[in-house]
């Protein structure tokens, strides 16, 4: 094992360690005050760039969580690892007022290699949901004309830690699998500095789930066609939920309960084609949100759909082929959300474009990727997002299982 692989490793080990500080705020939806907070998408460094395309894809030149069954790409003398952070700029609006905040963080972190020739595995990091808003409010005293400001804020979000497996059943065929143990906590707060209190809901949240995948190629001439399937099955997550007000002179438990969050059953289907240094995809992805129920008032939930396509070309001219190639990329995708608010429903969509560089060493690459985008509506008095985000993703690839005859 080489110095630069055990580098990759004590990254991957601190960064688990410290996961439930860094993923503790990666959003400042407003939307987010609902159900589970902003739903994470699964993607890596090429499909963020690529409109968030990547169930056909297998995972060449960077890994691809999306479709597990994805890693038999992987090569076999070579270990693959990444490293995703972003920053975000959002404009906030209403019907009245507009407000700007920028935010940046970890996205998620992953490794990936070969272990047999039949058999690929990946672990890594990444958030599933996260929650992060703070509004501010006026209220009336009860029994009088008076006013006073009252904020409510919240924080927190579900992270995952998963290992996958991916199996070449037959030529071209391969299934694979996601076992993630899905861990955090979601705070909800509601205060007021006139009367000096804190009410504070918490929940703490976890269990395992699992995900499945299926990868199919075709070659056809020069041309390679590959069809793509992902299926999770519904899951409940272990929930402890405590609140409790706190004042300046003392801080009381009201209630502590034990409940049930459920994530949904999830089916995605994707097609890519692939010639030479050229690749395109499109996606399509199915969230049985309908029947689960958050109890809250002003939301209803609706099965979510997910749509996208993306494409990937290569630089021209002499470095075409070459250590120095520049990979360019653009897609666009399109969300309906699990939410609908006072019977608005919540949707998201973004065109994205981007680039694979190479670094100094032939073995690494920077995939830089921006996202433009809005999410929400001003109706009803509702937030409307619009946003740019920079996407930055670490790929280092080394010769982990290629024997040397010197060092």
């Amino acid at each position: 094992m080489t110095k630069l692989t055990k580098t990759y490793l004590l990254i991957l080990l601190v960064l688990f360690l410290q996961s439930g500080k860094i993923s503790s705020q990666i959003t400042t939806s407003p939307y987010s005050i609902f159900g589970m907070g902003y739903l994470e998408t699964n993607s890596s460094g090429p499909s963020k760039a690529m409109g968030g395309t990547g169930i056909a894809f297998l995972s060449g030149r960077s890994i691809n969580p999306m479709n597990p069954a994805s890693y038999s790409g992987i090569d076999s003398l070579l270990s693959i690892f990444e490293l995703g952070v972003f920053g975000k700029f959002t404009t906030y609006s209403t019907r009245k007022e507009d407000q700007s905040l920028l935010n940046a963080n970890l996205k998620y972190l992953a490794m990936g290699f070969r272990l047999t020739p039949w058999l690929a595995t990946s672990f890594g990091f990444s958030p599933y949901s996260s929650v992060g808003y703070n509004i501010n409010t006026t209220a009336q005293l009860e029994g009088t004309t008076q006013k006073y400001q009252k904020t409510f804020s919240g924080n927190g979000g579900v992270n995952q830690v998963y290992l996958g497996g991916s199996v070449n059943l037959i030529k071209n065929l391969s299934v694979g699998f996601n076992a993630a143990y899905l861990f955090g906590n979601i705070t909800h707060r509601e205060s007021s500095a006139v009367f000096s209190y804190s009410l504070e809901d918490a929940s703490y949240l976890s269990n395992f789930n699992i995900d499945y995948g299926l990868n199919y190629q075709i070659d056809i001439k020069k041309w390679k066609y590959n069809l793509g399937l992902i299926y999770s099955n519904s899951k409940k997550l272990v929930t402890k939920n405590i609140t409790k007000i706190e004042t300046d002179y003392e801080t009381e438990v009201l209630k502590s309960r034990n409940y049930k969050y459920s994530l949904p059953r999830k089916i995605g289907a994707g097609f890519a084609m692939t010639k030479g240094y050229f690749r395109a995809g499109i996606d399509y992805e199915w969230s049985g949100w309908e029947n689960v129920d958050f109890v809250n008032t002003y939301l209803r939930t609706r099965n979510s759909a997910r749509y996208s396509l993306g494409v990937e070309f290569p630089s021209l001219g002499l470095n075409k082929g070459t250590t120095r190639m520049v990979l360019y990329r653009f897609g666009g995708e399109y969300r309906e959300s699990y939410m609908i608010i006072d019977n608005i429903p919540i949707n998201y969509g973004a065109i994205s474009f981007g680039a694979g560089i190479p670094m100094k060493g032939y073995l690494s690459v920077i995939n830089v990727s921006i996202e433009l985008g809005q999410n929400g509506t001003t109706q009803k008095d509702l937030f409307r997002e619009r946003f740019i985000t920079l996407n930055l993703d670490l790929a280092l690839k080394d010769w982990w299982f290629r024997k040397r005859k010197y060092d």
